[in-house]
């Protein structure tokens, strides 16, 4: 009976100590972690700066005690004294912090380069009437590099640039700019403008007026016809004048009202070609009645350059005549592509639905900077070997267009 009590007594010192030695270790840790503390965090105070700027860390654990005082902080794998740090350059910095044995994980803040001095250059010194002049604003940084300034504002003789660092000269002499950023300002650089030579001859282009309305079954006959032509040439110019019916067309303005009544159309579709002749119809099946009119020698043409910045519009219009030439008249609109809304259609084409949904409507006329019929020509521009230039500098009213990027500038000489 005692050999059975002693080996009794000697398990339970047994499980005693096992117990004993299994609490010991689970307050120890390492001796480094005290219990539930299992990771720890940095944080900057801002991940972006610029050159110059003091980026603050703050070190805190999974439970959210804030350690930083207690912990080193590293950039790039270099300690740092302190939880404070002011990059020495320009660039990106990795940022980690250890504490008790436990390091966090990576982070990285990047330093914005600081432009210390900017310039201004124009991709050419001399340029003619009607061409573009665009400037670039070169900034160098406390690095040494250089960059382009996109968000330079841009002066152009004296006076902010509507255009953005684009410029079109609408007569001749010197175009004087300079730009600002951030508080700098350049120098001032000149480019000078010469009058632009007329050609010996010019392209010929067709005009197509085609009055239109979204009500208008019959009407995507005469658009499909447009498609048709303008498969074969690119000689060619549309404007698409649309007259309100019922339903009404929101395209209908001023000017195609105007443009209407001068014809007298009062029947739809109606296309005229060059202002002369009605599209004969069917009008797909007459597309060389236009053809035959394009991309032949004439003695006077046009050219255009024109530039979109937000709703300000800058064109350059110039008439040349390669001979002496009588009652010119010019005419310039402003044409919208891309406007969608349901079209009527009576007709085969596009499938032959009632109603062609969200069709996309293009050329529609939205202004015109002239006489809806033309600007007389003063009589000693129109001689040959010359160049007339003319410059409309125009804000877009609000709702005038759907999308400036979408419009189009239609230029006709007629007489």
């Amino acid at each position: 009976m005692k050999v059975k009590h002693l080996f009794q007594i000697f398990l339970v010192v047994i499980a005693t100590s096992l117990c004993s030695c299994g609490s010991s270790s689970d307050s120890d840790g390492g001796g480094d972690n005290p219990s539930g503390l299992t990771s720890i965090s940095v944080v900057p105070n801002t991940y972006s700066a610029i050159f110059g700027s003091e980026f603050t860390f703050i070190v805190k654990t999974n439970e959210g005690a804030d350690v930083t005082s207690d912990a080193v902080i590293y950039v790039n794998d270099v300690a740092i004294a302190g939880s404070s740090y002011t990059p020495a350059t320009a660039g990106s910095f990795t940022i980690k912090a250890v504490y008790n044995n436990l390091t966090s994980p990576n982070v990285t803040i990047t330093v914005d380069p600081i432009i210390e001095s900017i310039e201004i250059q124009a991709n050419n010194s001399v340029v003619n009437i009607g061409d573009t002049i665009t400037y670039y604003v070169i900034g160098t940084d406390n690095d040494g590099n250089t960059s382009t300034l996109t968000s330079a504002e841009v002066y152009i003789n004296g006076t902010i640039s509507a255009t953005g660092n684009k410029f079109i000269p609408g007569e001749t002499g010197t175009v004087e700019a300079y730009a600002t950023f951030n508080g700098m300002t350049t120098e001032t650089i000149s480019v000078t403008v010469q009058e632009n030579t007329a050609l010996a001859s010019f392209t010929k282009k067709a005009v197509i007026e085609d009055y239109t309305g979204t009500w208008c079954g019959w009407c995507p006959r005469v658009a499909y016809g447009i498609e048709l032509v303008e498969d074969q040439t690119s000689d060619v110019v549309v404007v698409a004048a649309h007259i309100t019916g019922s339903p009404a067309d929101p395209f209908q303005n001023t000017y195609s009202v105007q443009l209407a009544n001068a014809f007298n159309v009062n029947s739809f579709p109606t296309a005229y070609i060059n202002r002369t002749a009605e599209w004969t119809y069917p009008e797909p099946n007459n597309v060389s009645q236009v053809t035959s009119t394009a991309g032949s020698s004439t003695t006077s043409g046009v050219a255009i350059n024109s530039l979109v910045k937000g709703n300000n519009l800058s064109v350059v219009v110039s008439a040349g005549f390669a001979q002496n030439t009588t009652g010119a008249k010019l005419v310039v609109y402003i044409l919208e592509d891309g406007l969608i809304y349901d079209q009527h259609n009576y007709t085969d084409y596009y499938g032959g639905l009632d109603v062609l949904t969200n069709f996309r409507h293009n050329n529609v006329l939205r202004y015109s900077f002239t006489n809806i019929l033309g600007d007389a020509i003063p009589a000693n521009e129109t001689v040959a070997n010359n160049v007339y230039n003319v410059k409309y500098d125009f804000t877009i009213p609000s709702g005038l267009v759907n999308v400036p990027n979408n419009i189009k500038i239609a230029v006709m000489l007629v007489d």
